[in-house]
């Protein structure tokens, strides 16, 4: 998947996007707590794997089954989201 794919993506998910580290990351946010990663070592792949961030409670999931909606990012998070020092990276 181009860059470019995966930022249209983001935004139609309903995600506002950051262009702060372009060249590593691909960040969505919702404007408030929660954030949509897509790391560069990924943004090629077939089917690209994402993480999401909570920025307040400190937790973290990835996801690989497409962009999900802030809402369901929030959703996943309270269910699935742990701590990043207990994820095993992908």
């Amino acid at each position: 998947m181009k860059r470019e794919e995966i930022e249209q993506r983001f935004q139609d998910a309903g995600w506002s996007l950051d262009a702060s580290f372009e060249d590593y990351l691909i960040i969505g946010h919702d404007g408030y707590r929660i954030s949509l990663l897509a790391h560069k070592e990924w943004w090629e792949a077939d089917n690209p794997i994402f993480e999401l961030l909570d920025h307040e409670e400190m937790t973290t999931y990835w996801v690989n089954d497409g962009v999900p909606s802030p809402q369901h990012a929030a959703q996943l998070l309270r269910e699935h989201g742990q701590p990043p020092e207990e994820w095993d990276l992908p």
